[in-house]
């Protein structure tokens, strides 16, 4: 009798164990950080004659990358983003290309920050650029670990929609589009920038709430 009640304690450990295992699937892991929504307007810099390009990323901390963390903050979030531009030319290498990057000390959990990123006014008369590009993405970087646009599957990530531009929101065309702006961007560095190298602050239209930046552009002394 005593080995019948040994095993049933056995079996009934393993299906405890088993149960979440095989009796549902496991629940998609969430991005840390998602990229609620982008946005680009044209504003005045300063005295600056020509208007600027503003590009508004609006982020949104959604868990840690610690589940048992006490804390309610991600801290580190690089964001990178890239602009394209399509030329006259029906060669893409011919396209305009514009990256930069901006990383964010901390998020509080649930609650929206922005940051954004400029072109000069006097490159978007030179270049004959439009308020919005052709194309763009948004890549995040969280403590050193880059948050996937994409899953298995290579479906875009719910949370992840608004950080790829519709068109080359299939992953296989991404995948061509990040290729070309990785080999374009080599030639323009340093072009479109953080907010907090503006020259003069950008006050009209209101700015929205932007969180704290780690400046990596400043050496430590």
């Amino acid at each position: 009798m005593s080995t019948l009640r040994a095993m049933t304690a056995l079996f009934g450990v393993f299906a405890l164990m088993a149960g979440p295992l095989f009796g549902q699937a496991a629940a998609p892991v969430k991005s840390p950080v998602a990229v609620r929504d982008v946005k680009f307007m044209q504003v005045r810099i300063g005295a600056q004659e020509h208007p600027w390009n503003r590009m508004q990323v609006e982020l949104q901390a959604n868990a840690t990358l610690d589940p048992k963390a006490i804390k309610r903050w991600v801290d580190k979030v690089k964001v990178t983003v890239t602009q394209i531009y399509k030329t006259d030319s029906a060669k893409f290498e011919d396209w305009n290309y514009y990256r930069s990057s901006a990383t964010v000390l901390t998020l509080e959990l649930g609650k929206p920050r922005s940051v954004l990123f400029y072109l000069p006014g006097d490159i978007v008369k030179r270049d004959n650029l439009r308020k919005e590009p052709d194309y763009y993405f948004v890549q995040v970087d969280v403590g050193g670990t880059e948050s996937p646009l994409f899953d298995a599957k290579g479906a875009l990530l719910t949370e992840q929609s608004r950080a790829v531009h519709r068109e080359i929101a299939k992953k296989d065309v991404f995948d061509k589009a990040k290729d070309a702006a990785d080999r374009g961007v080599i030639t323009t560095p340093g072009i479109l920038r953080p907010q907090y190298l503006l020259i003069f602050p950008d006050i009209v239209p209101a700015v929205p709430a932007s969180p704290e930046f780690i400046r990596e552009d400043a050496s430590a002394r």
